[in-house]
């Protein structure tokens, strides 16, 4: 696969789709700053859980970088246009925006961006442009929408794009091996009324972003996904990783209800070249 054309295959879709820098950024902004407040009485299920199943996608969903939470289709038009396009960062705690990094993280952080688009190793490749899983927490920051699923005992969220499933069970099953690494972890969760707490361990080291923002095996995970109201839910993580991070941080991303969206079948392979000599003739 041609890294250089990598870029091209994430903002095509986007980019043709005539979308606008400035409904991107205020879209952005409402969002990322919208709290989730009071209290929503959704229908219940038969074993009490609050019935949130359906279709969800992230608003904005982007993850070329956390500080800067464009999607890919518009880095490929600041690229082309050479317009700036800001969104408010992912992360609420530090108030900065910005990922504590340990000094050595930070450098390395910042090699993986310059090689964004032109990696000299097969490691520096993000492993979305891999058609790898992208793990967690960024699968609840892509463009793809998930679908929540509710089994008796149990929430699956479920992407049709990465073929990726989490399955959280709601009972205090014991843990597998620390040893064990998942790209989704060993999750474990609980209602707090409408909000979802789960605790997640067991990850696999794995990139945050396009740009390189990464957490390694030892990472720890204190999610809360809160159902706002019949329309809203708002996915919180807070990462606790000593070895790369200076301190815990915390993201937030609000996702929309899509009640009209069908998930299609997603195939990607490695290897495959987007049509990208007509594009950039």
């Amino acid at each position: 696969m041609r890294s250089g054309c990598m870029i091209v295959a994430l903002g095509i879709g986007i980019v043709l789709s005539g979308t606008a820098v400035p409904a991107i950024a205020q879209e952005g902004q409402g969002a990322a700053s919208r709290p989730a407040t009071g209290a929503w009485p959704p229908a219940r299920l038969a074993d009490g859980q609050p019935d949130v199943q359906g279709v969800w996608a992230a608003t904005p969903g982007g993850s070329v970088s956390l500080s800067n939470p464009i999607s890919g289709g518009a880095d490929l038009q600041r690229r082309i246009t050479g317009q700036d396009i800001r969104l408010p960062s992912r992360l609420i705690d530090p108030p900065d925006g910005l990922v504590p990094y340990q000094p050595w993280a930070a450098t390395l952080q910042k090699q993986l961006e310059g090689e964004y688009d032109k990696p000299t190793k097969p490691e520096h490749i993000d492993p979305q442009h891999r058609c790898m899983l992208s793990g967690i927490p960024r699968l609840y920051t892509t463009v793809p929408p998930h679908r929540i699923y509710q089994p008796r005992g149990a929430v699956v969220f479920y992407w049709e794009e990465y073929h990726a499933y989490r399955y959280i069970p709601l009972d205090n099953r014991p843990r597998i091996a620390p040893d064990v690494k998942l790209w989704m972890g060993d999750a474990r969760g609980r209602w707090e009324e409408n909000t979802l707490v789960i605790e997640t361990t067991n990850l696999k080291g794995n990139r945050l972003s396009f740009i390189g923002d990464f957490l390694s095996d030892n990472a720890r995970l204190r999610e809360r996904v809160t159902f706002v109201d019949a329309e809203t839910m708002q996915y919180e993580a807070t990462v606790e990783d000593p070895s790369v991070f200076t301190r815990p941080w915390t993201m937030r991303v609000v996702h929309k209800r899509r009640p009209d969206e069908e998930p299609w079948e997603s195939a990607c392979f490695e290897g495959n070249r987007p049509p990208d000599e007509w594009l950039l003739k």
